[in-house]
Order: structure tokens, then C-alpha cells, then sequence
């Protein structure tokens, strides 16, 4: 599972973004600390004498919830636990649902950072994920999944020790029960990677490290859980900790899931190569008659007749031209729009 370093980095990440959300609780549900976007007033974090607690963040009535998934992490030995809690939302005093994980920071298992987002959002959150993203604030395909609730879970890889870890989020996306995730510490979420993706995968991850870190890591890959269903999710990673010499320790991303978008894609590609094949068949047919129309009209021009026929012919066969024209350009259009579709880049 994600060690203690990971977490906070996440932490950082949580207390930079208004999407996710980042709170710190003790086993009496006082809050340590959050971000702004937590509690009443914010300024009432400052304030020593005047706690703020569970109820005071969420609705007090989701505490036996938050308690009782505690209790069953505490007892299994789990590192994290998910929950979904309904945050007060202030001045409106009205709620929203969250969707959280909470990780144990302390040996006792008394304190627990959680960070979370919203299930649905009525706004548009400025994500701010800092380097996860090359363009933060500006990519509405981001933006869209997160608000869509297709965030799947967090995960790392540590250099030294070689070990690949991952949220509960994402082991049970996988098909791995928790405590499948808290007893075997050989589980590999890379290993669900799909063959034909890999490589890209890693050249993007190698150009990640080989400019330290200053190109973020940002691929489109698909996963495929335990009982091979297949998921294609949007990749974010950043390395939290370097070597001395400039060699990645530690890498820390997380996944969306954009299965959706990316069938509707495949869909549209597959539909868009339908019209453009029955536009060229049908370009093609209506050129043929064309040059039978003019065929015809050559001759009746060789035929004798009067200056009224004559001038109706020459009207016929410049606008049969013009036809003729106008099915070249449009022959020719369809073509290199077909190569530009079967040029794009695909996975």
C-alpha cells in the first residue's frame, strides 16, 4: 500500500487543487487540520481555543459510518479506508456527497489524513493539480472526468526497493479484495497494464525522468482488472523524491477512468469512416452520370437546330460542368479527411 510519504505528498497536492479535498482527524473526530474548502469559516482553524470537529465538516450523523469503516480498518491492519461522507457546505448549511479515503499517519493509528472530492459538482472547480498536469486550469477533458466522478485511485512505484503500490481505490477497480491488497505486498497494478499499451507508457515515463521531472507524465492507457474487463483511463505521475545523481526514487500519479469517452471516440471514428466511404462511393456514382450527361449533350450539340436549342444546350452543359466541379472538390476533401483520421494518433 501508499507509505506515509506518498501520502502527504498527496496531502500537498490536495491543499493546492479546489477539487480535491484534504482533512486531518484523531480517533475523537477533532480536526488537526484541512484545507480551506473544509468547515465553517476557515479562519476558525486559527483560532486554539475554539476546535472544530467532525460533525462540524460533515453531517453528524455520517460519523457512525466514517467510525465504523475505522474501526474495520484498525482490526484488519488496513492502511486506508474508503467512505462517503456528505460535507456541510457554509453559509448555505446545505450538503454535498464526498468520496473519501483516509490513510492511518500514525503508529497508534489514531490520526488519519483523508483526502477527497465531490460525486457530482454543480460548478466547475478549478482542479489545480500542479505538475501532475501540463495544463491544469485549461484541459476540459480533466476537468470533465473529475467532475464526472471517474477518478479510480492513486498509485506509486519506489526504485529502491522496486515495490509498486496502490490505493484501495484502485485495487478493488483491479478485482482485489482489502485483504488481498493488506497481505500480499507483491501485487503489481502495472501488471494489469494492457500489453499493446505498455511501451508508449514507459517512453512517455522515460522523457518524464530524462527531463527531470520538467515534462509531466500524461498518457491515455488501458487497464484490465481480474476478471479481464477492460478500462481506459487517463495517467498522471510525478516523482516526488530524486536521487543525488538525478535518478527518480519515487513516482506518485493517479488514474481516470475515461472509458466512456473513449468508446463514444472509437464509435465516432468507426461511423465518421461509414460516411466518408458511402460519400465517395456516392461522389463517384454522381460523376458518372455527369459524364454520361455530357456525353449526351455533345452529341445533340453535333445535331442541327435552332439558335433557341442551341443556347438551352450550352446552359445545360455549363452547369454540368459546374456539377462535375463541385463532385471533384468534394471527392477530393473526402480523401483528405479520411487520411487525416487514419494519420491520427491511436492506442
Amino acid at each position: 500500500m501508499i507509505d506515509r510519504e506518498s501520502v502527504h505528498a498527496l496531502g500537498q497536492v490536495a491543499l493546492t487543487s479546489e477539487y480535491f479535498l484534504q482533512i486531518t482527524l484523531d480517533k475523537s473526530g477533532e480536526v488537526a487540520s484541512s484545507d480551506p474548502n473544509i468547515g465553517p469559516i476557515p479562519s476558525l482553524f486559527e483560532m486554539k481555543d475554539k476546535p472544530i470537529f467532525f460533525s462540524d465538516c460533515f453531517l453528524s450523523s455520517d460519523w457512525l459510518k466514517f467510525e465504523s469503516q475505522r474501526l474495520k480498518a484498525i482490526k484488519n491492519s488496513h492502511q486506508s479506508f474508503l467512505v462517503e461522507l456528505n460535507k456541510i457546505n457554509y453559509p448555505e448549511n446545505d450538503t454535498i456527497p464526498t468520496k473519501w479515503e483516509f490513510f492511518f499517519i500514525s503508529e497508534d493509528f489514531e490520526t488519519c489524513l483523508g483526502i477527497g472530492h465531490p460525486i457530482q459538482s454543480s460548478k466547475p472547480y478549478e482542479v489545480g493539480l500542479g505538475d501532475f498536469m501540463d495544463n491544469p486550469f485549461g484541459d476540459r477533458e480533466i476537468l470533465d472526468s473529475l467532475l464526472e466522478d471517474k477518478m479510480i485511485g492513486f498509485w506509486e512505484f519506489d526504485f529502491n526497493t522496486k515495490t509498486d503500490n496502490m490505493s484501495q481505490g484502485l485495487g478493488h477497480m483491479l478485482g482485489y479484495s482489502e485483504e488481498e491488497l493488506s497481505q500480499n505486498k507483491s501485487i503489481s497494478w502495472q501488471k494489469h497494464i494492457y500489453p499493446d499499451d505498455f511501451p508508449g507508457l514507459m517512453r512517455d515515463l522515460k522523457n518524464h525522468f530524462r527531463t527531470t521531472g520538467n515534462i509531466p507524465f500524461k498518457r491515455e492507457f488501458r487497464i484490465s482488472s481480474k476478471s479481464n474487463e477492460t478500462v481506459w483511463v487517463l495517467g498522471f505521475g510525478k516523482t516526488i523524491r530524486w536521487s543525488k545523481s538525478g535518478l527518480p526514487v519515487k513516482v506518485l500519479g493517479f488514474l481516470l477512468d475515461i472509458s466512456d469517452r473513449k468508446k463514444q471516440e472509437i464509435w465516432m471514428k468507426e461511423h465518421h469512416h461509414f460516411l466518408q466511404e458511402l460519400a465517395f462511393e456516392q461522389s463517384h456514382s454522381l460523376r458518372a452520370r455527369v459524364a454520361n450527361i455530357l456525353g449526351i449533350l455533345e452529341i445533340l450539340d453535333s445535331e442541327p437546330k435552332n439558335e433557341e436549342s442551341q443556347k438551352l444546350i450550352n446552359i445545360i452543359k455549363e452547369e454540368t460542368k459546374k456539377l462535375d466541379i463541385s463532385l471533384k472538390k468534394s471527392i477530393r476533401e473526402s480523401v483528405l479527411q479520411n487520411k487525416s483520421i487514419q494519420g491520427e494518433k491511436t492506442f
